[in-house]
């Protein structure tokens, strides 16, 4: 069976249950019919005895069934119906015309039956045929004086049964094999948009055409159902194949710009480091300042492979723990550590308007550490004239579930096409030329805040400065 086609295993289970009811119909029928002919039968002989009896006239002083006045026997007979009188030793008093030199079978546990007072029918052979034989007592003061024995062949009524038997058995398997032929032309009509589908879905695998999709004309049924299905895979299987092509296409730009973003400290850093080894200590500013170059760039280095790291384990989808924080103590933190970090002076606005008891659900280095990309970023493109400001708000605005953790600087803004690529990796707009930096900060924060439930926001104006914000989810147990 396992080898066998759908359509095959189903047309054999549907015919093989046919074929089960069938026979069971057949059985009762069978049953039903023979049980209804053998009982017209013994109703039949019963109601010849009871005739029979009726017309039998017993002399109350009579004792031998001799002196018994019978009828005429022949008046009840028919052909195929047999009347026997036998007396109480067996010995036939009467019988039908019809029976010729046989007679009806009397055995002595008949006569003990019937001395018991008991009718009963039985079937016996008689002859070459079979008939039922319906024995009735003559009882006269408690005493047996004779049997009355009337019986009828079962000839019709076995032949019927008989070819109701063969009739019944034909018709099945004709039956059957009628519905098995219909059956699985009937399965294969309606495998055939089954088959169409399975060779569209084959074209494609083929044709590894993610873009094709299957076309089903047909009712709403359970095939509608599979095709919808099978399409809406494609379909996303198409979009993962799209995502992964554009992972592997920013992987392999993310190699070659964290290679070239490398390259440039390393080269620097193996320039001076020859020089110091040709100059030797002849030239001792000279020294110094190779000295200087090898440190910067040495920090340089050390930033990038730390910001390369952040981005590998935001790849890897790291898990990061948070708790609840104040949010009047994480912003305290933050200005503290802008002090010794930015070497200028930050404002700050908002701070003291700040809720008490409000809270963020975050990791506090991590947070921190976005928002001194931000700042840093600010005092990067602000001129020494400008200003920057670290502010934060709580509730109000178009999400007063959100608090809001700002940078906004007096910087030369960002123009409109750079704006949809500034977070992308190692990206650099036109305003970043000239500055240090690897472009990666944005990525880095925007992935911060992302594991966090939040976003990085940007509101900017050319000419007049930029507004970065980490939107955060208040933590629903602040007080």
């Amino acid at each position: 069976m396992k080898n066998m086609s759908l359509r095959l295993r189903l047309t054999i289970l549907y015919t093989g249950v046919l074929g089960l009811t069938l026979i069971i119909f057949s059985f009762v029928v069978y049953l039903t019919m023979s049980r209804t002919l053998y009982a017209e039968v013994d109703n039949s002989i019963s109601a010849m005895v009871s005739s029979v009896v009726k017309s039998i006239k017993i002399s109350r002083s009579a004792f031998e069934l001799d002196k018994v006045i019978l009828p005429d026997v022949d008046v009840f007979s028919s052909p195929g119906t047999y009347l026997q009188v036998v007396d109480a030793g067996g010995k036939i008093v009467s019988r039908s015309g019809n029976m010729g030199p046989q007679f009806l079978p009397m055995s002595e546990d008949t006569l003990r039956m019937a001395a018991a007072g008991r009718e009963f029918y039985e079937n016996v052979g008689y002859g070459d045929k079979r008939i039922r034989i319906f024995n009735y007592p003559l009882i006269l003061e408690g005493k047996l004086i004779g049997v009355v024995q009337v019986g009828r062949s079962l000839f019709q009524v076995e032949m019927v049964l008989g070819r109701l038997k063969v009739l019944m058995f034909s018709g099945a398997v004709i039956t059957v094999l009628a519905a098995g032929l219909m059956g699985f032309s009937v399965a294969r009509t309606a495998f055939k948009p089954m088959e169409r589908i399975i060779e569209a879905a084959a074209s494609i695998q083929r044709g590894s055409d993610l873009k094709r999709r299957i076309d089903y004309r047909g009712p709403r049924d359970e095939l509608y159902t599979l095709v919808e299905t099978l399409n809406g895979m494609l379909e996303r299987l198409e979009n993962m194949y799209r995502r992964l092509e554009e992972i592997n296409e920013a992987q392999r730009r993310f190699v070659a710009d964290a290679s070239h973003e490398l390259r440039t400290p390393l080269t620097t850093i193996r320039g001076n480091a020859e020089l110091l080894i040709k100059m030797g200590d002849s030239q001792p500013d000279t020294r110094a300042e190779a000295l200087a170059d090898i440190a910067g760039e040495a920090e340089r280095l050390t930033r990038l492979v730390s910001n390369l790291l952040y981005l590998a384990r935001a790849d890897a989808g790291q898990v990061i723990e948070t708790c609840p924080v104040q949010l009047r103590d994480l912003m305290d933190r933050a200005v503290d550590g802008l002090k010794f970090t930015t070497g200028r002076r930050i404002e700050t606005e908002g701070l003291e308007a700040l809720p008490e008891g409000l809270q963020v659900n975050v990791n506090t280095d991590l947070i921190i550490q976005a928002v001194n990309i931000l700042v840093d970023n600010a005092v990067k493109y602000t001129p020494a004239e400008g200003e920057v400001t670290l502010g934060v708000s709580a509730g109000g605005g178009p999400d007063p579930e959100k608090v809001s953790i700002y940078v906004r600087d007096s910087g030369p803004g960002i123009p409109e096409e750079d704006r949809q690529e500034i977070f992308e990796r190692f990206y650099r707009g036109k305003t970043a030329r000239g500055k240090s930096g690897s472009g990666l900060g944005l990525s880095i924060a925007q992935w911060i805040l992302q594991k966090h439930g939040g976003r990085v926001a940007l509101s900017s104006k050319e000419g007049i400065g930029s507004c970065f914000a980490l939107l955060l989810p208040v933590d629903q147990r602040s007080g």
